[in-house]
Parts: structure tokens; C-alpha cells; sequence
């Protein structure tokens, strides 16, 4: 008597004499049942197969070489039959809790809704302010992505955004070398989400001190105390580059890098700003597929290889100079090529991909710099929703599949024109701005990549979650 169990999209409910189970009670319409009880969705998409999907996301105003530009934060609804209502609250500076942002929007099915986040940002110092984020709160799993600005300019990039119950403590920072005219910072930001949140970060090089934020020699270790919704930027001193620095914390942060503008390679025209939300550590594996980004003329590809532990031998196929390497936590190698390759390693490691200036792409006058991060294969997922950015000339999901995978399908269409990249198979496939999804049987990986004269974005478009590389 009193055991429950799930039936007909409810509870049942054994009866008092242990004859049987009473009639199901109907679970809520945002609720299903699992091991015999009604929870809703949100928690759902925390249980069953973590992912970038989820309910609550935190974002800031990002140091962008336009500050007068708002930043975006871009929620899809993944559901194809249920409305989602997504509230946006932001914690001014100065602030000790969040307020409400306007009413509560109704987001379609399918659809997608972009909440400007109107900063300030910090400018091109280092600084810990009470405050300063931005969240979305939704009543189903969404997705997230902060692009900065949505809209096309002429310095724009973009960072899938992982979910408030994804976040974790350990970090490795990917950046580059600021641009070289002027000073304009290669930098961290730190969101924390719980209070007395204990920061510490070692870079390999002088971070600067500012306001509440200790000044930082090269291998030294900096620490602030933060509170729910405080955010925190360090920059490098001078033009030097913030990459390789390892971030922890005692609480879940996130942890978002990039710099003001740079140039790829560097001293190349055009610069742009770059940023993504790193990847805790907790989910780096040991094999990626690389895609070169769609080609625009006859540019290189940039990456660079992070270790995520002392020790890591990484290869590359086909063979590259430099390779096989030996990465401790936080050490990188960067290299470019031509081609697209398949990464290989014996512990955690990650691939992040830098986009070329526009005047080295041979005369193709489309695209510049974006930092994007790759997605282990035991990341991938069997489907996926995503949105784009606006006012782009051509927008791409990059289909990454094992060969002889099943078919993907983008918006209910088959893919088709696959290259080979090793073992997997890589098709440039050209979509419409705006809301999409991806779906196959087998699990697959997805990069979204915009172009448009003298800017570019691009990130990772969803990945599971699993702690593959638990800390």
C-alpha cells in the first residue's frame, strides 16, 4: 500500500488493502512522471540526459570594442507543441538581488525571443562588482546562446550559454593576443551563482589589479569572495594574452573569456571581437572532430590545443607539425592548416578554433575573427534546436556524423554534401537566420557559423552534458 508507480502520463497509487493500484492522477501539463512521481520538465532535462537545454541561464554585457552596441541573450523553445514563459531579470551593479525585467514573454513553440542586455559593461579593466548579470527563468527547457550584438556589425561574436544547473568549478581560459594598435584587453569574466563563492585564478602571465581584483603575477594566484549574480573581469597586463589561465572556484561559476578586438593571425586586418562561455573542465574529452570553418578564399585555419590535465599526449590526423604533443592543465598549442583533422588524446583536452582576418582569405571580403570551442564526440547529441544570429549574408550549421551514420535532418531536410574528416563526415549546410532544428537517429554535432563583410560569429550549436572528465 501507498507504492506508486507511473501509468498513462500519471501516478498511480496502490490501494490501502494492497489489491491493486487506484486510477492515475494526471500529472501537471508542465510534468511528467518518472519512478512513480510527477516532476516537471526542468527538473527533467537536469535528470535524464544533461544538456545545454535547461531552465535557468546567467549572462553579462560583454567588453566589446562597440560598447554603445546591447548585447543579446537568445532563448529558443525547443518544444514543437507547448508555449514557454520566459521571464528575464537582471541584478544591477551595486545591486544585491535581481528584479524583474518587464513582463513574462510568451515564446511559440519553436520560436525564439532575444532580451537585450543593456550592461554596462566593464570597460577594458579589471574590476568585481556586486551585481552586473542578466538570467532568463523559463517554465520549460530552452536554449540559450548571448551573442554580442545579435545584430550584424563590424565586431561580433557569440558563446552558446550552458544552463544554470550545467555550471562548475574548474576552468581553463581560451583567448589571443589583443589587438596590437591600441590596448584593448585580452580578459575572463566570472559569473558566480552562489554566495560566498571563493574565486581563485593562475594565469601564465600579469593580470591587472582594479577594483576589488588583486594584481596578479605570472604563475601567481589572485582570490576574490563573489555572491550570487556578482560579476568579476581580469584583464592582462598590456598586450599580452590571458590564455591558459586556470579558474576554480568552490561553487559553480561560468566563466566567460574573449577580448575587446583582436586580430587572427595577429598584425592581420580585419580585427574583431571574439568571446565564448568555456566548457568546464568536467566535460573535456579525448577525441573531437575538427571541421575547418566553411571556406571564404584561401585563408588558414587557426587552433589551439588546451591540456586539461598534467600529462595529456594529443595527435592529429592527418599528421600536423608539433604533433604528437604533451599538454599539462592549462598549457595550449597553436598551429594552423588547410585542412580539417580528427584530435585525438589520452586524457582531457580541448580544441578551440580561431576564424582569419577577411584581407587573408584571398579576396573573399566575408567573415573575420571568432573564437569557437569543439565538442567531444561523447558530447554529441541525436537532436538539437538552435538559433542564429541576424543580418548575416550567409549563415551555416556545420553537420558533423560518423560515416556511414544515419541521415541528419535540418527543419525536416535531409543533409547532403558530406566531405570526409577521418572516421566522420562533415557537411557546410546553408540556413535562413532564425530558429532551427537538427535531428537523427544517431548522435551527431553541430557548429553555427555566420558571415557577412568585415564580421563573423560562430559557436558550438548544443552538446550533452555528461561528466565525462568529472573533477
Amino acid at each position: 500500500p501507498g507504492e506508486t508507480k507511473c501509468e498513462n502520463s500519471g501516478v498511480s497509487t496502490c490501494l490501502d488493502d494492497g489489491s491493486d493500484f487506484g486510477a492515475p492522477v494526471p500529472c501537471a501539463g508542465n510534468e511528467e512522471c518518472l519512478d512513480g512521481a510527477c516532476i516537471t520538465l526542468c527538473e527533467l532535462a537536469e535528470i535524464l540526459q544533461p544538456s545545454s537545454v535547461g531552465c535557468s541561464f546567467y549572462a553579462m554585457k560583454m567588453d566589446n570594442y562597440t560598447p554603445s552596441e546591447n548585447d543579446s541573450l537568445v532563448v529558443g523553445n525547443i518544444s514543437a507543441d507547448t508555449q514557454a514563459v520566459v521571464q528575464l531579470y537582471r541584478q544591477a551593479p551595486g545591486a544585491n538581488s535581481e528584479t524583474a525585467v518587464g513582463n513574462a514573454v510568451v515564446v511559440p513553440p519553436g520560436g525564439v525571443q532575444a532580451f537585450e542586455m543593456t550592461g554596462p559593461e566593464i570597460d577594458g579593466i579589471s574590476a568585481r562588482r556586486t551585481g552586473g548579470t542578466y538570467r532568463v527563468q523559463s517554465d520549460l527547457p530552452v536554449v540559450a546562446y548571448l551573442h554580442s550584438p545579435l545584430q550584424s556589425i563590424y565586431t561580433n561574436d557569440a558563446s552558446m550559454l550552458l544552463p544554470e544547473h550545467a555550471l562548475r568549478q574548474n576552468h581553463v581560459v581560451a583567448s589571443y593576443y589583443p589587438w596590437l594598435t591600441n590596448y584593448y584587453p585580452s580578459y575572463f569574466d566570472v559569473i558566480a551563482v552562489e554566495d560566498s563563492t571563493i574565486v581563485t585564478w593562475t594565469p601564465p602571465v600579469t593580470t591587472n589589479a582594479g577594483t576589488g581584483v588583486p594584481a596578479v603575477t605570472a604563475n601567481g594566484t589572485g582570490q576574490v569572495v563573489m555572491n550570487r549574480g556578482d560579476t568579476m573581469q581580469v584583464v592582462a597586463n598590456n598586450h599580452i594574452d590571458v590564455s591558459g589561465t586556470i579558474v576554480s572556484a568552490n561553487k559553480p561559476i561560468a566563466v566567460i573569456s574573449g577580448s575587446e578586438i583582436v586580430n587572427v593571425p595577429a598584425g592581420v586586418k580585419y580585427a574583431d571581437h571574439i568571446e565564448e562561455q568555456m566548457l568546464p573542465l568536467d566535460y573535456w574529452g579525448t577525441e573531437y572532430v575538427g571541421p575547418h570553418a566553411p571556406t571564404r578564399g584561401a585563408e588558414s585555419f587557426h587552433w589551439r590545443i588546451f591540456g586539461g590535465e598534467d600529462g595529456v599526449i594529443v595527435n592529429v590526423s592527418p599528421a600536423q607539425p608539433g604533433f604528437p604533443l604533451i599538454l599539462d592543465q592549462g598549457e595550449w598549442f597553436e598551429f594552423a592548416t588547410s585542412v580539417s583533422v580528427i584530435f585525438t588524446g589520452d586524457g582531457p583536452f580541448l580544441p578551440v578554433q580561431y576564424l582569419e582576418g577577411k584581407s587573408e582569405v584571398g579576396g573573399a571580403g566575408t567573415g573575420d575573427p571568432s573564437m569557437y570551442q569543439m565538442v567531444p564526440v561523447e558530447q554529441f547529441l541525436a537532436s538539437y534546436t538552435f538559433a542564429t544570429g541576424t543580418g548575416y549574408t550567409t549563415t551555416y550549421v556545420q553537420i558533423i556524423r560518423e560515416q556511414g551514420g544515419a541521415n541528419v535532418l535540418v527543419d525536416g531536410q535531409q543533409v547532403t554534401g558530406y566531405y570526409n574528416v577521418g572516421n566522420y563526415q562533415v557537411s557546410d549546410w546553408v540556413i535562413q537566420e532564425g530558429y532551427h532544428t537538427a535531428t537523427s537517429a544517431d548522435p551527431f554535432g553541430i557548429i553555427n557559423i555566420g558571415y557577412t563583410p568585415a564580421t563573423s560569429y560562430a559557436y558550438p550549436g548544443g552538446m550533452q552534458l555528461a561528466e565525462i572528465n568529472p573533477q
